[in-house]
């Protein structure tokens, strides 16, 4: 295969080209240690060794966001194997192991923020780019679980789990305030106070802005006409964001609150409006939580937490009536719910760990409204009401030293389509001490939301008879720790899924959501990795996909089958000056009129200085640097078949710690 050999061979030059300057810097690796077993908590709700999670598991750091010049969570992301990320010019999709589905808002991965649950009962959107709720230099770690993970998280936990882990108060220790301005007249900034008190009170505070107006120019050819500007959306992709974070910890108690707010402009008039007209969205997330978190001397560990949650949408279009006059269309939804969650674990014997756990959520509030202004007109206003009790129970057993079982089971029960039993079952082995393998059979859900239940808009209807679709997952895993420093993962697997929730036209024109079929997906990925003490990183991995339509056979749009990528960091001199290199290839996905969007190649760059003076930390970064041109596939919402991204863009910022 043509890419394969292309892969590897830039895989070859990255490491080379790395080996090359860590030999200009004389590191030695006999003397940079060892590579560590990361640990991982939300595989379990349990924390155990990545090697021993029923799960393929990816712990990205604090570290490699900084020394490769991630800007938002969903670049991050980006850049995890498996993992994909769309951007269609107002919010970034999260596709996983081939699977992103036009008009999908990332409901089939679940996020958390420490635990907490983020995808809102409306649209079950999972937001990663500008719209993400916190500002990405809040990360300590990102926790990145493939696979089903109903059996513990119900809904949602379809294709995987993201674990967000924020920063402490002793992480930051005093002061920050940070900056930085980039291309589009791009400029970000953050003030953050943490502080572990010596009476064992920890705090954490932080606000941070983001304003962006955008590119100038965006030409799509749809609208190439003296009537619609010559296709040009002029200064309409503007972006304003700003977001609140806090916690307070003291002795089992985390008290913990965030809120964020975004207005986006949207250039590719979407939903046939008026194109470089009004087309604005807002979108508001918050939550405030107590939690509890106790270990007896007996070894019994207790937690809980109690929540609410605010999720609110705005969107201002303007459209043109058949006689050419305008109006302005609302289109806008809020929800509100509080959640309580307890679980009780146990380690017997060191050779059977137990879990037990339950959950309760309950809508306040369940909104959708649309309405026309000037003359008023009613298309939507509905509420709906969601109650959802879940109960799991997980454990492992270790049968022999190199030799443990895993089952797990989760009941859900729903008020607006009853109940779904989902397990997962996992044989571990360790037939050396550096050598894994796993294989896990898993199955989850997802329920319909509010919006593919109820929403009536603008060419789009309802369809409350719409059912949960379902996943089964069986894979196999191998892993190796090699040679002191480096560590390689092969994967197997097939997804089947069933009742799939997907966009669907009818005869008279009008998109609804509808239990659509069957799919599959059956795929491998290899990825090689070494880390060293002193910084140096070097990565690469292949994936390769088939997905395609059961009962078709054809393949699905928007599901790469080929997707590579080779990372590098470097240190240049010591922690003074590091070099950040990440290559991304796509191979060809297809739109909606099943048309080619050809490959993708994006090379990004980013030098990045951490002591140059006590408590300064500088970077500048290059995204996209050989300006590849590069589509993504339109939604249903869109005129555009496909939707270019950006070219070369810059970033430079500056980070200061008092």
């Amino acid at each position: 295969m043509n890419i394969t050999r292309l892969v590897l061979s830039a895989a070859v030059a990255g490491f080379s080209s790395a080996a090359a300057a860590e030999d200009l810097v004389h590191l030695s690796l006999e003397e940079l240690g060892s590579i560590k077993v990361d640990t991982v908590f939300a595989a379990s709700k349990f924390t155990e060794k990545v090697t021993d999670a029923p799960s393929s598991v990816t712990i990205l750091t604090r570290d490699e966001i900084q020394r490769l010049g991630y800007r938002t969570l969903g670049e991050a992301i980006r850049g995890v194997r498996s993992f994909d990320v769309t951007y269609d010019r107002n919010y970034s999709y999260v596709g996983v192991r081939g699977f992103n589905r036009p008009g999908d808002y990332g409901t089939r991965t679940l996020l958390l923020v420490d635990g907490h649950r983020m995808n809102d009962p409306i649209y079950d959107s999972v937001f990663v780019g500008t719209e993400a709720l916190l500002d990405v230099d809040l990360i300590e770690r990102v926790e990145i679980i493939r696979g089903p993970g109903s059996a513990i998280y119900g809904s949602n936990a379809f294709f995987s789990v993201i674990n967000v882990v924020t920063r402490r108060g002793r992480d930051v220790n005093g002061a920050e305030v940070a900056g930085s301005y980039g291309s589009f007249d791009a400029y970000t900034g953050r003030f953050s106070f943490g502080k572990n008190f010596a009476n064992g009170v920890e705090v954490m505070l932080s606000g941070s802005t983001l304003a962006s107006d955008g590119p100038g120019r965006l030409f799509y050819r749809e609208f190439d006409t003296p009537a619609t500007h010559q296709g040009v959306a002029a200064n309409r992709d503007g972006d304003r964001a700003w977001n609140l974070f806090g916690s307070i910890r003291a002795g089992d108690f985390t008290f913990q609150g965030a809120y964020s707010t975004r207005d986006k402009d949207i250039p590719t008039a979407s939903f046939g409006s008026i194109f470089n007209g009004l087309n604005t969205t807002v979108d508001s997330r918050g939550y405030l939580e107590l939690r509890y978190s106790h270990e007896t001397a007996e070894g019994w560990n207790f937690s809980g937490r109690a929540s609410l949650d605010e999720y609110d949408y705005h969107e201002v279009t303007a459209y043109a009536d058949d006689d050419g006059s305008t109006f302005i269309n609302n289109d806008s939804a809020r929800a509100r719910w509080w959640t309580l969650e307890g679980s009780v674990s146990k380690n017997f014997f060191n050779r059977f760990r137990f879990t037990m756990g339950a959950e309760y959520r309950q809508s306040l509030t369940l909104l959708q409204r649309n309405y026309n202004e000037r003359p008023f007109a009613s298309f939507l206003d509905t509420a709906g009401q969601q109650q959802i009790f879940g109960a799991y129970i997980d454990t492992a057993l270790e049968v022999c030293k190199p030799l443990s079982l895993v089952a797990g089971l989760r009941f859900d029960h729903y008020n607006s389509f009853g109940d779904t039993l989902n397990p997962r079952l996992g044989v571990i082995v360790h037939p050396a001490s550096q050598t894994t393998l796993k294989l896990l059979y898993g199955r989850a859900f997802r329920a319909p939301n509010l919006y593919e239940l109820k929403y009536i808009g603008t060419g789009q209807t309802a369809n409350p008879d719409l059912q949960p679709e379902s996943i089964q997952t069986l894979e196999f895993i191998a892993e190796q720790y090699f040679a002191k420093h480096w560590r390689a993962s092969a994967s197997l697997f097939q997804n089947d899924i069933s009742n799939l929730i997907d966009q669907v036209t009818r005869a008279d024109g009008l998109v609804f959501f509808d239990n659509s079929g069957d799919s599959r997906v059956r795929g491998f990925e290899v990825e090689v990795e070494g880390k060293w003490d002193r910084g140096l990183l070097l990565r690469s991995s292949y994936t390769r996909y088939e997905t395609e339509s059961t009962q078709t056979g054809l393949r699905l749009e928007n599901a790469p089958s080929d997707v590579a990528r080779v990372q590098a960091l470097v240190p240049i001199f010591g922690e003074k000056l590091s070099a950040g290199c990440e290559i991304i290839y796509t191979s060809d996905r297809l739109t909606l009129t099943r048309h080619h969007t050809g490959d993708a190649w994006l090379l990004n760059a980013t030098l990045f200085s951490r002591q140059l003076r006590p408590g300064l930390e500088l970077s500048a970064s290059i995204y996209n640097l050989l300006s590849y041109r590069y589509s993504v596939p339109g939604g249903t919402e869109h005129s555009q078949d496909q939707i270019e991204q950006d070219g070369r863009t810059f970033r430079l910022k500056l980070t200061y710690r008092f």
